[in-house]
């Protein structure tokens, strides 16, 4: 960031207009405004006495800070999340200065890294132009996959793993797959208890609820997968059997309705069953515009005044078009290609 940028967001930060600034230090007001702008630079000598005014240090005025804190990587987060929604391009463009300003904050990279994979898997661009995107967020995270920070190296690898079996390139992902322990201690009983001694019991439950979520919600992609294997193989009743118990548990886990048409959609698409695949796919767009009331489960009730308990809304027609495209690249569903019927439905839903 420039300094004529760090004048300007601190001098807001505490309050005061260019006029006080200027007032106090001797200058006129536009001087000041002409460093906010980068047209012109504070003189030398009052570079100490404009960092006391604005109540930061030499660092932080000239930028030299390397680290951001969590809460500020949280909350620039967020805000690339919101502006993702509106345009991936401009929230990428944001990522990119955030990195040239903070280049060895790994957790600020590792956190962009994440947001804008998801973000770009739901976005409309073309693919050569997603193509693009994702090799620069893979370059992130190749960085971030050599971290210092065991949490922040460890996700790296697991997603830099995760992003080329997507792509097909199982021996580049096995590299990252073998660079993750195979046993890792689950501290979290260990961990709630401390929390609900430090900070209360309801802090620990919070805590708790979030890590059953996210079990829950791995064990489902568990089945998912053990669904399409069993179809491979041939044990179609099995797969069945496994499509029912994975249903079951959406109800009784509180987890998204739509994630029970899904292993149905699965099955009907191993079996090539035009007909029953587009009954899925019309149930499944009909669930995933309905929002995921989560904090309704007694579950995870606690997510009520949560952002997580506000963000799952409905995924729109950013899933309509997610999905259209993984019918249109997956070989699996080459069969439903050209289907009139189908193409009417993407149509109606992404009017």
């Amino acid at each position: 960031m420039r300094i004529g940028e760090q004048i300007k967001n601190h001098r807001k930060n505490v309050g005061f207009t260019q006029e006080q600034v200027a007032e106090y230090l001797g200058v006129s007001t536009p001087a000041v405004n002409k460093w906010e702008k980068g047209n012109t630079y504070p003189d030398i000598s009052l570079l100490p006495v404009l960092a006391r005014l604005l109540k930061i240090d030499m660092n932080e005025l000239f930028s030299f800070r390397e680290e951001l804190t969590e809460k500020e990587i949280g909350q620039f987060v967020n805000e690339l999340t919101e502006i993702s929604l509106e345009s991936f391009t401009e929230a990428f463009e944001r990522a990119v200065s955030k990195i040239q300003e903070y280049p060895h904050c790994d957790l600020l990279i590792y956190s962009i890294a994440a947001v804008l994979n998801g973000a770009l898997t739901l976005s409309d661009l073309e693919d050569e132009k997603k193509s693009e995107y994702n090799t620069a967020i893979i370059s992130w995270l190749e960085r971030t996959a050599d971290s210092q920070d065991e949490k922040v190296r460890t996700s790296s690898i697991f997603m830099l793993a995760a992003k080329y079996v997507q792509m097909e390139k199982y021996e580049e992902a096995n590299i990252f797959l073998n660079k993750i322990p195979d046993t890792v201690i689950d501290a979290t009983i260990m961990k709630t208890n401390v929390l609900a001694y430090q900070e209360g019991t309801d802090a620990a439950a919070f805590f708790l609820e979030g890590k059953l979520l996210q079990a829950v919600t791995n064990i489902q992609s568990y089945l998912y997968r053990l669904i399409e294997m069993e179809e491979e193989t041939g044990n179609h009743c099995k797969a069945e059997e496994i499509a029912e118990i994975t249903d079951h548990m959406v109800s009784l886990f509180g987890l998204w309705d739509y994630g029970k048409v899904v292993p149905y959609l699965l099955i009907a698409g191993y079996r090539k069953d035009a007909e029953k695949c587009i009954h899925r796919i019309k149930e499944v767009l009909e669930e995933a515009q309905k929002p995921w009331n989560i904090a309704e489960s007694p579950l995870y009730y606690r997510y009520t005044d949560s952002g997580q308990g506000k963000s799952f809304s409905g995924f729109g027609n950013s899933f309509v078009r997610a999905l259209a495209a993984e019918i249109e690249n997956k070989e699996g569903y080459k069969f439903l290609r050209g289907n009139e019927e189908l193409e009417a439905i993407f149509e109606e839903y992404l009017k």
